[in-house]
């Protein structure tokens, strides 16, 4: 594992440098994957406890209540997840972020994973995740941007609440160029919809740093270094005000989150509203 100087917003970089260094030092306190349950809070790490003993992990990324965290873009992450799917034999990487998803896909059958990540502190959770859930996750430093792999080096990528942060007129030839032929690239981030506005200056952002929601314009470079590309869109009306009550420690349960959202989905593709859910599936194949 290599330490760069990568060029990042100062934001970004000391918010998730800090957190993810505290988050990493706790956890290499620990020795067993259990142990995370009674230190941490965050509801991925307790499906990656959750995820590391399930007996049939072949089935990926189904049933829900085994793989899906995130509440709030609980959908997008089914949609990008089911996309990749099936995991076995595959040689997956993880662009930003800590290490969780890549790490999930080692345990649905994924033959080799890698998490990319500016972030040192990402870098090691990363390795303490991998480290209890009894998996190999290799790390490498990077961004997006300039990536330090081989040309047609991997069968999927994923991005995790990361991509809006891509400068994505250089970021998605990237991706396109270390795919191997037919590979995919999946990721769900926030979407910068009509009500977007009123949700942050409402309910507040969820993380302090400043980032820029995806937007067709910023989606338009999929279109020159892909075959085939969708954007899924979720959560037109509910994704804020859940949100809201995750920031005030009210964390909804996934199923009713589930079913929440789908009846938001519903109702608004019969009012022609989807294009206004600020939770999105971004899909591509090369």
């Amino acid at each position: 594992m290599t330490t760069l100087p990568i060029p990042i917003p100062d934001d970004q970089a000391i918010y998730y440098e800090q957190t993810s260094s505290a988050l990493a030092d706790r956890l290499s306190q620990l020795h067993d994957i259990d142990e995370i349950l009674g230190i941490e809070r965050s509801i991925s790490l307790q499906f990656l406890v959750k995820a590391a003993h399930a007996r049939d992990r072949s089935t990926f990324p189904y049933p829900k209540s085994q793989w899906i965290a995130a509440t709030f873009d609980c959908l997008s992450e089914r949609d990008a997840y089911q996309y990749l799917a099936p995991l076995r034999g595959k040689k997956i990487l993880q662009i930003g972020g800590n290490g969780f998803s890549a790490i999930l896909m080692l345990l649905a059958g994924a033959a080799e994973a890698w998490l990319l990540t500016p972030v040192l502190g990402e870098a090691r959770v990363g390795k303490e995740l991998s480290r209890l859930a009894g998996v190999d996750l290799r790390v490498e430093m990077g961004v997006a941007e300039d990536m330090p792999f081989d040309a047609a080096s991997f069968d999927a990528i994923h991005a995790s609440g990361c991509a809006h942060h891509f400068q994505t007129e250089k970021a998605f030839p990237e991706i396109a160029r270390i795919l191997r032929r037919d590979g995919k690239f999946s990721a769900t981030d926030p979407w910068r919809g009509p009500l977007y506005a009123w949700g942050i200056q409402t309910f507040g952002k969820r993380e302090p740093v400043n980032c820029k929601p995806f937007t067709r314009e910023r989606i338009a470079p999929l279109k020159a270094s892909f075959s085939e590309y969708s954007v899924i869109q979720h959560g037109t009306f509910t994704r804020y005000p859940m949100l809201a009550l995750q920031k005030l420690g009210l964390t909804a349960p996934l199923e009713f989150a589930w079913r929440l959202m789908q009846i938001d989905d519903g109702v608004c593709s019969l009012l022609g509203l989807r294009s206004w859910g600020s939770s999105v599936a971004i899909l591509a194949k090369k």
